[in-house]
């Protein structure tokens, strides 16, 4: 399951009535999906929602992790083009993250693919970090990460050259009560804890645990 963001929970049982202590909310990781359905029906207080980065509070860049050194060059997909029938066992892939598992990534993403040549099953989504990181850690595919990922996996991290400046994760706080004011207090005093532990808007920030 994707850790790519932290959701307060709804104080529970056992919070003590009657002049008991109040507990700091707890939190729990989720997928993007989930974390979107879990505040619409109203399980969570707030959660970081993944949003196009124009809509989002904080973006997080995404570039292509290869398990060889960087170099100065971006990485172009059509390089991942599969050769001549029977010249390789298995075409390159390029991997997402089940946090970039999100139409404003993995559409951009799929008609880069078509733009390029490369075949559909090139494009996967992993079903866990864990599966990517296998695929990357080989010298054949690569990975969609972040800075702070592509460093915890210890490949290389090159620009995709083809990718776009703009292609990134985005993210924005929402709330399952807009009245909620204990929420959006708490919201606002960690919003720059937030953006350190997602790596916002920088290219060496710190591991978000987006990527594990």
């Amino acid at each position: 399951m994707s850790r790519g963001a932290e959701i307060p929970r709804p104080p529970g049982a056992g919070g003590g009535g009657g002049g008991g202590r109040r507990h700091p909310p707890a939190a729990r990781p989720a997928a993007p999906a989930e974390r979107a359905e879990l505040v619409r029906s109203r399980q969570v207080r707030a959660a970081l929602l993944a949003v196009p980065p124009a809509e989002a509070a904080w973006t997080v860049p995404l570039g292509l992790a290869v398990a060889t050194a960087p170099r100065a060059g971006p990485i172009y997909p059509d390089t991942l083009r599969p050769g001549p029938a029977g010249g390789e066992r298995r075409p390159r892939r390029v991997w997402l993250q089940p946090e970039d598992d999100v139409p404003h990534i993995r559409d951009r993403l799929t008609r880069l693919r078509d733009a390029v040549g490369l075949r559909p099953a090139q494009l996967a989504v992993a079903p866990a970090v864990a599966s990517a990181a296998a695929g990357v850690l080989s010298p054949r595919d690569a990975l969609l990460a972040s800075p702070a990922g592509a460093r915890r996996l210890r490949p290389g991290r090159r620009p995709g050259g083809e990718l776009g400046p703009g292609l990134a994760r985005g993210y924005a706080r929402a709330t399952a009560d807009d009245t909620d004011a204990d929420a959006a207090r708490l919201a606002e005093r960690c919003a720059d804890a937030v953006a350190r532990c997602l790596g916002a808007g920088t290219d060496t920030g710190a591991d978000t645990g987006a990527d594990r």
